[in-house]
């Protein structure tokens, strides 16, 4: 007997998709889960989810889970990146891409500072980070900055320590 043909699943939305992934990443105990929503911002995916695993073996068992679980929601097949070494594992389901790390590694990258960060708008120059006092009054005088004032650069001190400490280790004469 045959079994019956399965009927092909419609693709989830990209927001049901990441909710849906969340919920599955949670349930294998990940930690730190933070779901950043891409929209508008690039046109590589529509959310992403970093998460954190314990161990190499946690997060690839989270992985597993993961992969496991859209192969039976009917969804196509991920692509995923770095499961040999399991400190960093990416899923990309197309419209939410999934990065699952070690502690060490995530705070390494630091991908949700590198997200999070909004961007200029278009055709505004972009703005300049304010530099500290010091590198700000380098700037200035090697530009020749009439309004930074000069200072006098002072010839380096020699402290004769050293001479000092080895004649008094000395054998006397």
């Amino acid at each position: 007997m045959k079994p019956a043909p399965q009927r092909p699943v419609a693709p989830l939305s990209p927001a049901a998709l990441a909710e849906t992934l969340h919920g599955i990443i949670d349930d294998a105990k990940a930690e730190d889960i933070v779901t950043l929503d891409l929209a508008g911002k690039t046109s590589i995916a529509d959310a992403m989810i970093v998460a954190s695993g314990r161990s190499d073996r946690h997060v690839g068992a989270i992985a597993e889970r993961i992969i496991g679980s859209l192969k039976e929601m009917g969804q196509p097949s991920p692509r995923v990146e770095g499961m040999p070494v399991c400190d960093w594992v990416l899923i990309d389901t197309g419209d939410v891409i999934v990065h699952l790390f070690r502690p060490e590694v995530r705070s390494f990258y630091n991908l949700e500072k590198l997200w999070g960060i909004g961007r200029p708008l278009e055709g505004a120059p972009p703005e300049e980070p304010e530099k500290p006092k010091r590198a700000r009054k380098i700037v200035a005088e090697a530009a020749g900055d009439a309004d930074a004032p000069a200072k006098p650069r002072r010839a380096p001190v020699r402290k004769p320590a050293a001479r000092t400490a080895a004649r008094k280790n000395a054998a006397p004469r």
